[in-house]
């Protein structure tokens, strides 16, 4: 045998290979958990900051039909929303408050879900589900009646800790606090 291959042999004994595919598999392994996450899909989950402009949404639960095929649950109004809602809105561009009135009931995405009631300035109309998660949802205004002040929207509702809900339209141009009435 020559010195070449004995020295070859010293630095890169079989002990040697074995250690370091272990250690490779180990790593694909855990980088393979970690992309998986836990049974409820939190792993790598990062919440964003309150203050971030961006939609969260929440993750699905998925219910089996039976048959072996799993799909998501329709998109339903969450019962802590479901209620009679009111409160003031600033608004950027006028000049006096004005008070919103939402009545919110059971329904899902696509279908109408509760009337709207701007007392006030004179309009009204009825709200058709956009958008929804555990915290948040969106409704699409369509007012029925109308003066020159109100214009359809997309409102944003965000149910806080403290059992109020946040209400904004027009990116953030208009804001309330709503709190649920009669109770």
């Amino acid at each position: 045998m020559s010195r070449r291959r004995r020295l070859q042999r010293l630095w890169d004994p079989p002990w040697l290979k074995i250690a370091g595919l272990a250690a490779a598999v180990s790593s694909v392994v855990i980088a393979l958990l970690s992309l998986v996450g836990d049974a409820e899909g939190r792993a790598g989950v990062r919440e964003p900051s309150p203050t971030a402009s961006t939609r969260r949404y929440e993750p699905m639960e998925v219910i089996s039909t039976g048959a072996g095929v799993a799909k998501p649950p329709a998109a339903m109004v969450p019962g802590r929303f479901i209620g009679t809602w009111a409160g003031v809105v600033e608004d950027e561009d006028m000049d006096t408050p004005f008070s919103v009135e939402i009545l919110l009931r059971q329904g899902g995405l696509g279908q109408t879900v509760g009337k709207v009631r701007y007392e006030s300035l004179k309009c009204e109309g009825v709200v058709r589900l956009q958008e929804v998660s555990v915290r948040e949802l969106s409704v699409q205004e369509s007012l029925t009646m109308a003066t020159e002040q109100c214009d359809d929207d997309l409102v944003t509702l965000k149910y806080q800790a403290n059992g109020t809900l946040y209400y904004t339209y027009g990116d953030g141009e208009g804001r309330a606090v709503l709190r649920k009435q009669g109770q």
